[in-house]
């Protein structure tokens, strides 16, 4: 490649800094990334003033409403719109995936008698916008949002012909671009759609699945908000022997903060399938890691302002964000009803799902308590009726080479990234040492951005998953029912004095 050749594709002057075209092309190649300072050309005045700024921005009208547009955390302004991953990763609060919609207070569906997937006309002046209705606690009465990056024309089969395009509702305040626009109005078309929700409840059949407390009760009592764990008659005769390593994880719900990043890390590593919107709206995603989200609220907490003088406990809400995942249970009742045999249990805790023996009778997705095990009713991977999946050689290049990908009519749930622990098993033994805690992480654990996620072996006491096992604010969920998980949640202790919320 010679400079003549080079100088169209890196034509800016300060990407170029003083280097000539040929010589940074090669750098760039080597380096594997370009750092750049390159100012972005949206940028604000250079004078720009916060305060001056947000003294400009509309107080909640009289009449109308106030749009708020915003990004959401998968697709952002619109630019990884073309990738199916984030498409089909839901929304961390919605819980809702492939569209956008028009976000809306409990208040306000009140007032209008709206219901989720009513479809609502949402005018700004000369601009409108038709989208679904979705009804989310917490959000302020006079208050809509609509996410950004949706509706476009061109990006891919992931981008086209999802969601609507609300960037013509960005306008100005005085001299500042802005996302929050006043004097809009909502109109209900009559019409509905179905969004594709992969949380469908609010609550775990009245058991308690979360668990929080208050900062001032957690420094009295490090197990403020736990209680003790029942004990319980084995249900077997003799206990899985497990003499080697014990994998186990532990998940801290008081940094967990619902961006899915385990979700997306879980999808790359195991060759998980993108099944679309319909089949969403089915109930078959094929996630093996969720973001249940739960709102929690106080009794008898009501708020007041002149518009309602009364509000309900619902629209105070505060959220709960809690990783679910296959519990490598030690008394798994996905277990006991295979009738071919296809899930076994390791001699190191982990709860195996045996592909080629699987005939499909859905027993142990029945069984399940967690509700984490997955079908595949179509072949998703191969089929070229499954266009957001690769199935050409080009497109197959983006699949784990170390991960099977399975066929249709065989259930599939997490493995603990078990062939990641074979991996580090054979490079210690090449190495003639013992596994080091630490030595390698799960795919969750390794993109989670807080480290909310630790994973390690349970028969190494000095192992950091074993001292967190001890730890006075870990529970198991359903712990009741005695299945006796290998993963443990850590109470969610909250910075706040208000009293003990319910569950709802």
């Amino acid at each position: 490649m010679d400079a003549g050749k080079a100088t169209p594709f890196w034509p800016e002057a300060q990407l170029l800094s003083a280097d000539d075209p040929e010589s940074f092309w090669i750098r760039a190649v080597e380096q594997g990334v370009v750092a750049t300072t390159l100012t972005p050309a949206a940028q604000p005045k250079a004078d720009w003033k916060p305060a001056e700024w947000a003294a400009q921005l509309p107080q909640a009208p009289a009449e109308g409403l106030v749009v708020y547009l915003y990004e959401k955390v998968t697709i952002g302004d619109g630019t990884q719109a073309g990738n199916p991953w984030l498409q089909e990763t839901p929304d961390p609060l919605s819980r809702v995936s492939w569209d956008n919609y028009i976000v809306v207070s409990p208040v306000l569906t009140r007032e209008m008698g709206l219901e989720n997937g009513n479809m609502a006309k949402l005018t700004l002046g000369e601009k409108t916008l038709t989208l679904p209705i979705y009804i989310l606690p917490g959000t302020a009465p006079k208050t809509i949002g609509v996410a950004l990056g949706y509706g476009r024309t061109k990006g891919g089969r992931a981008a086209v012909g999802v969601g609507q395009n609300a960037y013509p509702f960005f306008g100005r305040v005085g001299e500042y671009r802005c996302a929050i626009q006043p004097g809009a109005t909502l109109t209900k078309t009559g019409e509905s759609y179905e969004l594709a929700r992969l949380q469908l409840w609010e609550t775990y059949a009245g058991r308690e699945y979360v668990r929080e407390t208050s900062l001032s009760a957690y420094r009295q009592d490090p197990k403020a908000g736990n209680h003790e764990e029942p004990h319980l008659i084995s249900l077997w005769w003799k206990e899985h022997p497990m003499p080697g390593h014990r994998w186990g994880m532990a998940i801290d719900l008081n940094t967990c903060i619902g961006c899915a990043s385990c979700v997306v890390a879980c999808i790359s590593e195991n060759n998980i399938a993108v099944v679309g919107r319909d089949e969403i709206r089915r109930g078959r995603d094929m996630h093996w890691i969720r973001i249940d989200r739960y709102f929690t609220s106080t009794a008898g907490h009501t708020g007041k302002s002149e518009e309602f003088p009364a509000r309900p406990p619902e629209d105070f809400p505060r959220a709960f964000f809690m990783p679910m995942l296959c519990q490598h249970c030690d008394h798994a009742p996905c277990e006991t009803v295979c009738p071919v045999l296809a899930i076994a249990h390791s001699s190191e805790g982990i709860n195996q799902q045996v592909y080629n023996r699987c005939v499909g009778t859905r027993y142990c997705a029945n069984n399940c308590p967690y509700k984490v095990r997955r079908f595949n009713w179509f072949d998703y991977t191969n089929a070229e009726k499954w266009v957001f999946n690769p199935v050409d050689e080009l497109g197959r290049m983006v699949l784990n080479p170390d991960v099977t990908v399975r066929a249709r009519g065989v259930m599939e749930k997490c493995s603990f990234c078990v062939q990641r622990i074979q991996a580090a098993k054979l490079e210690a033994k090449k190495a003639g040492q013992p596994l080091k805690d630490g030595a390698f992480q799960t795919a969750c654990q390794q993109a989670c951005p807080t480290s909310a996620i630790v994973f390690g072996d349970l028969n190494d006491p000095n192992s950091r998953i074993s001292k967190l096992m001890e730890e006075p604010r870990g529970y198991y969920a359903l712990s009741e029912i005695n299945t006796r998980p290998s993963i443990r949640y850590m109470v969610k202790v909250r910075n706040t004095e208000l009293p003990q919320p319910q569950t709802t």
